[in-house]
């Protein structure tokens, strides 16, 4: 009877410590995202097909816009990405623009061929991405360091100028 005893509570302070630790894991993963924090990653199709994850681009610096097509911020500042783009993609850099979750692909497919997009258009299919980065209004641009940590979170419109300060080129 005394070894079913000490069993039985061994395995009640195994699953309390297993609750503890999911517990802690829990509010870690609600925590707001700062600056300097390891970006979250993440795996998605863009409009072509190919699967990006974020975790395979580490080494090189990556911004993330997350924006809608009837935004005449992201219309307007889309020009300064796209010459920003060809001037760094040589340095690895990757953008990948994020349609918000209620944008159907065609209008992100007429979207991208209208401003003559060359990156990523991604689809945010129930605001996964958003929510995962806490974007709660667009357009709003995440800046990635080549060591996936996060350097900047712009809300509104980027210029050029903002470009070259965060990234230093």
């Amino acid at each position: 009877m005394h070894l079913k005893t000490d069993t039985a509570r061994s395995f009640l302070y195994f699953f309390l410590l297993v609750l503890l630790l999911l517990g802690c894991d829990q509010e870690e993963k609600n925590k707001p995202l700062q600056l300097g924090d390891t970006a979250p990653d993440f795996a998605v199709k863009d409009l072509r097909g190919n699967v990006i994850v974020l975790s395979t681009l580490q080494g090189r610096p990556v911004i993330l816009r997350f924006f809608e097509t009837n935004c005449r911020f992201c219309r307007a500042d889309t020009p300064a990405f796209t010459q920003f783009y060809a001037a760094h993609k040589d340095k690895g850099l990757q953008i990948i623009y994020i349609g918000s979750f209620y944008e159907k692909e065609h209008d992100l497919q007429a979207f991208a061929k209208e401003l003559g997009l060359v990156f990523p258009v991604v689809q945010d299919q129930q605001a996964q991405l958003a929510d995962l980065y806490g974007i709660r209004a667009y357009p709003q641009t995440v800046f990635i360091g080549p060591d996936r940590r996060i350097l900047a979170a712009l809300l509104g419109g980027v210029g050029a100028a903002e470009l070259r300060e965060i990234f230093g080129y």
